[in-house]
Parts: structure tokens; C-alpha cells; sequence
């Protein structure tokens, strides 16, 4: 155990030297100090378990002292020496980690029975750093330090950072499963440490972090950044492709120093979106898309016309062709992954806007799905265009019946909408209009159309407030008014019923 004493009084500071001695060889004196300023040099080049300190001293008291350790970052066991008992000093020493105090002249016998209480806690601490690191919680150490969190948090920080030598390099490296592998976690864990054998690192931490399917590894190695990176590509990933997981991406950082690992779990969130621009067979680093030349995704309105066209007139083979394209499209440059998830986004939102008019039961269908959100979930270029062609399938696949209207009277009711929709129109007053009852005209409606009239009425008012909404000319109450809403609190609510987004957020989107 290395000891470090701070007294000012010089028969106390060897005389406690030489009790600690004849009490037990093993514990070394590091380093004597005679003020609080010399005591704090000696504690930061020596490290000690233990420091004993009295409290009034010069230059710097043993309290402040105290504190200017703990800024550092160190967490010796300390002992207060004093003759005062007063119990302001033990009240800030508690603050400070103070854990015991001797009052002097000490003996030998309340010196000894101290430093055997103090060896058995000390040991106790160890045992339950080495359970932390070697037991279970292993796995959680550096998913808490990444995601900043838990109860042990500082303390995991430390048994990685106990473990991080000089001239040691200091990489993040995350594989993205994708899918869910959970029963497949143990072969992961092998091919992991196979990896590492073959390039004789024994220095790595891992975690799972099932939420985000993220499984994060922190890697000490000597081994050199790009040396690092292509053992990733044509070792790990090539080992985890054959062993069927062919999704999984591999992102990387290299952190200058190990701090900097508290701050990495946005830079390895962002990093792994990059795979729908590069593909999956890539290890990501900050450097490599550094080097790119990135285009701005414009989003292909010609595109989206073609294929809102081509649902509406339920021609499948016009609708596959245009998708096709739109999938080529974004591929044709390099562009930000946020980019080709907003502009896909974009287009599944007006081809879900068609898709409503034209089949309910097919949009209800979607919503259910969270198709949009699917969209955005996607991290590889396969994952988002396996989503984009299923959308467009199911738009094939829709059933076109019920969409033209036999009746004369839902026709003639249709047209009174299309006239009147922004007034106070009811069922009643346009089954009046035609000499029949509303009840009659309302069967007729959902037959004819596989909605009520109030579905359909209501469908009508928010297409034409689309129209309004994008052409940004117009407020929302203006607008609300316009389509046959006097309140334009409850436009607000029955939009965002329909669309899923508020008026605001849907002039932003367009």
C-alpha cells in the first residue's frame, strides 16, 4: 500500500513514518510533506491509496489540498490528522471523501486497529472491482460510459481508464446488427475475440445495447489506426459475413484520449447511417467521408409526378418502372445519409397522400405498418430500397374496386361537394336538395364509395387544404376557413388525425 503523510510538524510526520512501519512492512511511505502545496505535487507524481494529512498547515490547508486532488481525479483513501474536533472540518472532509480521523498524539494501538479496518475495505473494494470487470456487469461498463448513465458510472470509467497505457492506441468500434440477433449474441462474441487473437489484442471491452442494436466494442491496441481498419474489414466483418450475418456494419473512432469516450455515442449514431451511401461491405471512419466529394440531394419532383400519376391511373407496370428510378436516383452520387432519408421520406409521404384517396383500407394498412418510420430506421441502402419496393408493391397490389360511381345521386352528391365544400354543407341538406332521405343517400354513399359521406367530406376538405397548405401563400385560420373549418383549432386537430402531421409541420415538409 503506498502511503503519503502531510504534516507540517516534524515529529509528528516521522514519528507516524516510523509507526506505519513496525506495524507492517508492506506499507510503504511514497512520499513526507511539510504543507499542503508540497503534499499536493507528491500525490499527483506518486498516486498513493492513502494519505494522511493534518488540517492547518502552510500555504495550502489539507482540506483545499484535498480538493485539489479530487480535481484531479484521483480517489485516495484519506485520514484526517487534527487536534480539532470541531465539526465543521469533518462536514466538508465528508464532501471530500474524508473516510476516517485520528486525533493526535495518535498510538499505536488506534494507528493499528485503523489500518487493518482501512486494509479490509481497501480489499473489499478491489474484490468488487474485479466482480464489475471479470462477473456479469462486465458487459455493462462500457455501454454505461457510452450512453453516459447509472449508478457506476465514474467508477467504470476509472477500471477502463486503469487499464489504458502510454503510447496506446484508443478506437470505438461499432457493429450495427440490424436485425435481431439475439439468439446469435454468443457466436458474435466468439468471432469478436477471434479477431482480436489474431492480432494479439487482449485489451477490449464490449457491450450490447439492444435498444439501439448496437453492439459497441472499445479496443486498446498498439496496433496502428489504418492497420486496425483493415484487419475490421477483411478479418471481422468477412468472419461475420460467412457466418450469415450480412447486414452488420462496422463503424470506427479513434479517440485521442479516452475522455473523449464520453462524448463518441453521437459520432458513432451519425457514422452508422453511412452505409445507405457507401453500401455495407465498408468500414466507416470520420477520415474516409472526409475525403468524399458530397452532392445535395435535391428532391425529384418530375419523379413524384410520374409516380402519383401512375397510382392514380393503378398502372403497375408504369408504377415499378418509376420507382426503379427513383431508387437509381439515389444512387446516381455520394449524398448525406440524412438526405436520401428525407427525400425517401418525402416520396413514400405523397405516394401514402394518393394512396388514401384512392383505398382507405390500404393506408390504414400502412399507418399500422409505420412504414415512414421504417423509412427512416433504415441504415443501409438494401434496408431502405427492400422498403421502398414494398411500399410500391402493396400499391400495385390495391384493389381498384369500388372506386367508380354507378349512382347518379352519389355523383350528383360528389359534385355538391366539390362545389360547396368550403360552406356548411350536411348529408341532410344535399339528400333535401335531391327529394330523398338523408339515411337513403348515406347507404348509398359508403356502397357506392366504401366510406360515409362524412369520411369523404371530410377527406375532400384537407386535400384542398394540401394544396393551399403548399403553396405557403395563405395562414392556416385563412386556409382553415377556406376549406370549410370556421374553427381553426379543431383544422388543426382533425389534419394532423388525417395526415399524421400538424398544418405547420406540413408546410415545412413541402
Amino acid at each position: 500500500m503506498k502511503i503519503l503523510i502531510v504534516e507540517d510538524e516534524i515529529n509528528a510526520r516521522e514519528g507516524l513514518g516510523n509507526l506505519l512501519g513496525k506495524i507492517n512492512e508492506n506499507y510503504i511511505v511514497c512520499g513526507k510533506a511539510s504543507d499542503g502545496e508540497q503534499g499536493f505535487l507528491l500525490a499527483k507524481e506518486h498516486m498513493p491509496d492513502l494519505i494522511f494529512t493534518d488540517i492547518e498547515m502552510p500555504k495550502i490547508n489539507g482540506l483545499d489540498m484535498l480538493q485539489k486532488i479530487k480535481d484531479c481525479g484521483q480517489d485516495p483513501y484519506i485520514i484526517i490528522l487534527s487536534g480539532y474536533s470541531d465539526f465543521k472540518y469533518a462536514q466538508k472532509g465528508i464532501k471530500l471523501g474524508v473516510k476516517e480521523y485520528l486525533l493526535k498524539p495518535i498510538t499505536y494501538t488506534a494507528l493499528k486497529n485503523t489500518m487493518e479496518d482501512i486494509e479490509k475495505k481497501l480489499n473489499l473494494s478491489k474484490e468488487k472491482d474485479a466482480l464489475l470487470e471479470e462477473g456479469i456487469l462486465k458487459e455493462e461498463i462500457l455501454g454505461q460510459v457510452l450512453l453516459n448513465k447509472g449508478q457506476n458510472l465514474e467508477h467504470f470509467y476509472k477500471i477502463i481508464e486503469s487499464k489504458v497505457k502510454q503510447n496506446e492506441n484508443i478506437y470505438v468500434v461499432n457493429l450495427h446488427l440490424r436485425d435481431k440477433y439475439e439468439d446469435k449474441i454468443e457466436l458474435i462474441i466468439k468471432e469478436i475475440y477471434e479477431a482480436m487473437k489474431n492480432y494479439n489484442i487482449g485489451n477490449f471491452y464490449y457491450s450490447i445495447l439492444k435498444e439501439y442494436n448496437y453492439f459497441p466494442i472499445l479496443v486498446i491496441t498498439k496496433t496502428a489506426y489504418l492497420e486496425f481498419i483493415k484487419m475490421l474489414k477483411h478479418n471481422l466483418l468477412f468472419s461475420l459475413r460467412r457466418k450469415g450475418f450480412l447486414s452488420t456494419t462496422i463503424s470506427i473512432i479513434n479517440l485521442n484520449e479516452l475522455a473523449e469516450i464520453k462524448s463518441s455515442f453521437k459520432k458513432l449514431q451519425r457514422l452508422s447511417k453511412w452505409p445507405i451511401s457507401f453500401g455495407n461491405d465498408e468500414v466507416i471512419y470520420e477520415e474516409l467521408i472526409s475525403k468524399l466529394k458530397i452532392n445535395h440531394c435535391n428532391y425529384p419532383r418530375e419523379i413524384e409526378t410520374e409516380v402519383l400519376r401512375a397510382i392514380k391511373n393503378n398502372d403497375q407496370k408504369k408504377l415499378d418502372d418509376i420507382n426503379k428510378k427513383f431508387v437509381s436516383y439515389l444512387k446516381e452520387n455520394i449524398y448525406d445519409p440524412c438526405e436520401i432519408i428525407n427525400v425517401s421520406c418525402k416520396y413514400i409521404f405523397s405516394i401514402l397522400t394518393v394512396a388514401k384517396s384512392c383505398n382507405s383500407n390500404l393506408y390504414t394498412e400502412f399507418n399500422n405498418e409505420g412504414v415512414l418510420d421504417s423509412i427512416r430506421n433504415s441504415f443501409t441502402f438494401d434496408e431502405l430500397k427492400e422498403r421502398l419496393n414494398y411500399i410500391i408493391s402493396k400499391m400495385c397490389e390495391r384493389n381498384d374496386e369500388g372506386t367508380k360511381v354507378n349512382s347518379l345521386i352519389v355523383r350528383k352528391a360528389i359534385n355538391y361537394i366539390k362545389e360547396y365544400y368550403s360552406d356548411k354543407i350536411s348529408l341532410e341538406e344535399i339528400a333535401s336538395g335531391m327529394n330523398i332521405t338523408p339515411e337513403y343517400l348515406s347507404r348509398l354513399f359508403t356502397k357506392e364509395l366504401g366510406k360515409s359521406f362524412s369520411d369523404y367530406l371530410k377527406e375532400f376538405r384537407i386535400h384542398k387544404a394540401k394544396e393551399l397548405l403548399g403553396s405557403n401563400k395563405l395562414k392556416i385560420y385563412e386556409i382553415a376557413e377556406k376549406v370549410g373549418y370556421s374553427d381553426s383549432k379543431y383544422f388543426c386537430k382533425v389534419f394532423k388525425e388525417s395526415t399524421g402531421m400538424s398544418p405547420k409541420e406540413y408546410m415545412k415538409f413541402y
